[in-house]
């Protein structure tokens, strides 16, 4: 297994004291762009390069890193001419030009290119999940926290106007006390091809890495890892953590649920191993909650949150909200709408606020801890699917049991 590189290789001679947002403007210079490096930079990699170029005064990347020089090859369009390439992201780290990091590489690595990418003194933004287990995530927020480096953790909702909007009206008991809320995501998706093909170079023992168990070449491995479970929690942790992130911070102060039940089948990719449709109940201590998501029917596409008050219920989605009184006396079908916000949930404001932190120095909208905290409860999820049995989160929530 690679292990994350010693901090102190790093650090020995450059002075690991308080990085104030003073001693940033000096680094950077009063008028220079923050130069970036990607690691992973695959379709989620590109797609967020792209968002980065929204700020081209602010930022530009200087650097790419990817198992795979077909992924390298594209995603130099929105890199610096002249940027510099590597199949190898401890090569990448060891550039001094690099300020911040983006890794946007498969789940199993997360832990891993993070945890170097701080101990050598670079801010990263990383892509959600957060961690592969509830332990590893842990350990990751303490590693993270030993150190000054400001971390984002990709999950856009919590620099979104119409979430942070929506926020307000709840903490305003708009809705009342909350007793649900469910979650749901819909799409039909094709199955994984029986064949693949490369077309380039591919590292393939890098790409394993940190996975418990490694296989002779699979493409389909490479392409689809989220089909696997050596790479991954599945649906359960990628789009969960999002969604959960949002029922959470709106009726447990950010804290995860408190046990988990789940239940999943496997319609789609027979060759994988985790759910591609499944419903998970969590426990908080005043209300309940449901996760429910399937990959083989588009009804009511995409995703969908409601969060049901004793006063009223909110609908938000990809258009922004809706919020719906309770009707006491008569029924009104539909109901009429109170409050709404029309807006979706892009992802460039959650990279203008990360920009913005490099340059202050002061906390992201979705910092380590929110990471570690958004995915606990899909984890305790995927466990409870694995065992067949309820699974408790601990006192202290660095663990959890069969209970």
């Amino acid at each position: 297994m690679n292990e994350p590189i010693n901090r102190r290789r790093f650090m020995a001679g450059a002075g690991a004291g308080v990085i104030t947002a003073s001693s940033y403007s000096r680094i950077l210079g009063a008028n220079d762009r923050i130069q970036l490096g990607i690691i992973g930079s695959g379709g989620r990699g590109q797609s967020l390069m792209n968002s980065f170029r929204k700020y081209p005064d602010i930022c530009e990347f200087i650097a790419v890193c990817d198992v795979y020089e077909p992924n390298i090859r594209d995603a130099l369009r929105f890199s610096r001419e002249n940027a510099k390439t590597t199949m190898a992201y401890r090569e990448l780290l060891a550039n001094k030009d690099v300020v911040a990091i983006v890794n946007a590489t498969p789940d199993h690595w997360h832990a891993n290119v993070l945890l170097d990418s701080v101990a050598a003194g670079k801010d990263v933004y990383s892509e959600k999940p957060f961690s592969l287990s509830i332990e590893q995530g842990a350990r990751m927020v303490k590693g993270v926290r030993a150190t000054k480096q400001v971390v984002q953790v990709g999950m856009q909702r919590r620099s979104s106007e119409a979430v942070r909007s929506a926020k307000k009206l709840i903490d305003d008991g708009v809705l009342g006390e909350i007793v649900l809320a469910r979650a749901q995501w819909y799409w039909n998706s094709k199955a994984v091809p029986a064949k693949m093909t490369l077309d380039g170079k591919l590292d393939w023992e890098q790409f394993q890495g940190p996975a418990k168990k490694h296989y002779p070449l699979d493409e389909r491995r490479f392409f689809h890892w989220r089909t696997y479970s050596d790479y991954n929690g599945g649906h359960l942790t990628d789009q969960g953590t999002h969604l959960m992130d949002v029922i959470q911070w709106f009726g447990n102060d950010g804290k995860p649920p408190r046990s988990a039940v789940c239940q999943g089948q496997i319609h789609l990719n027979k060759n994988g191993d985790v759910p591609d449709t499944f419903s998970a109940v969590y426990e908080y201590p005043t209300f309940l909650a449901t996760w429910t998501l399937t990959y083989s029917n588009s009804y009511e596409e995409s995703w969908k949150i409601h969060i049901q008050g004793r006063k009223a219920t909110m609908v938000i989605d990809d258009d922004g909200y809706r919020v719906y009184p309770e009707i006491w006396k008569r029924p009104i079908i539909p109901p009429p709408v109170i409050h709404e916000y029309k807006g979706g949930i892009p992802t460039e404001p959650h990279i203008k606020n990360f920009l913005d932190c490099i340059k202050s120095r002061q906390e992201p909208n979705a910092p380590v801890e929110v990471g570690h905290n958004a995915v606990t409860g899909p984890h305790l999820a995927n466990m409870a699917y694995r065992q067949m049995r309820r699974v408790v989160l601990s006192e202290d929530g660095q663990t959890a049991k069969i209970g």
